[in-house]
């Protein structure tokens, strides 16, 4: 079975600054892949790029066999990201923010799955305040709360555990199990290591702006993972 995703010789160049180079790896289906890597690596920037965000100074990402420039429609319906640019509208309550997202993307049913999804992620007695009101982890669970409205079959999240309290870690945990356990493929940066080992199938270690090593989790301690930072 081919991949999902192929990276195949990512580069990203700021000016004369080199962020990511000759960046080689492949995502199949229902893997769940932790990114890790030191402040400063390219992380965010490879994700960003994997997302569509942002296009790489070389290389070509293939998406099923194709080029993902040439079915960019396709990889943007299956694809969900919670990256650092939240894109939720901030004049718009959460309501009319899952309303607008679920309408571009033919969301059937949207009303219904709409105030379903607002009582999962607990904003049900905020659905009218405007979303610049909203403390970060209440924007972080509205942008988890939209990735639940499209259904996506493959997830890219840049630290989406950042700003979320105690309860809303132990739920979306849940929730990301449930999502791989279903055959969703994830593709996760993340600090909180002892998170991410519990689900994670395969560990990436981006170091001085290439992969320095991919190996399973299986078996894996929070100790290892950090030393193989430190190498």
């Amino acid at each position: 079975m081919s991949a999902l995703l192929n990276l195949e010789s990512v580069g990203k160049r700021f000016g004369f600054r080199n962020i990511l180079n000759n960046i080689n790896f492949s995502v199949d289906t229902g893997e769940f892949v932790m990114l890790i890597g030191n402040n400063g690596a390219g992380k965010s920037t490879l994700l960003r790029i994997i997302s569509s965000l942002m296009k790489p100074s070389s290389g070509e990402i293939i998406f099923r066999d194709t080029k993902q420039k040439d079915n960019l429609l396709e990889w943007l319906r299956i694809m969900g990201s919670i990256t650092h640019e939240n894109r939720l509208y901030a004049d718009l309550n959460s309501k009319d923010n899952l309303r607008l997202h679920g309408t571009l993307y033919g969301v059937e049913q949207l009303n219904s799955k709409i105030d379903d999804i607002l009582a999962k992620i607990d904003l049900s007695h905020v659905a009218q305040l405007p979303v610049r009101n909203f403390s970060s982890g209440m924007t972080k669970r509205l942008m988890i709360g939209r990735l639940m409205l499209c259904q996506p079959e493959i997830l890219i999240l840049d630290e989406p555990y950042t700003g979320l309290d105690q309860n809303s870690f132990r739920w979306f945990q849940g929730y990301l199990r449930e999502f791989h356990q279903q055959g969703g493929t994830v593709l996760m940066v993340t600090h909180q290591l002892e998170l991410g080992l519990e689900l994670a199938t395969r560990v990436l270690v981006l170091h001085r702006q290439n992969i320095k090593h991919d190996i399973s989790s299986a078996g894996l301690s929070i100790e290892q993972c950090s030393a193989l930072l430190e190498e």
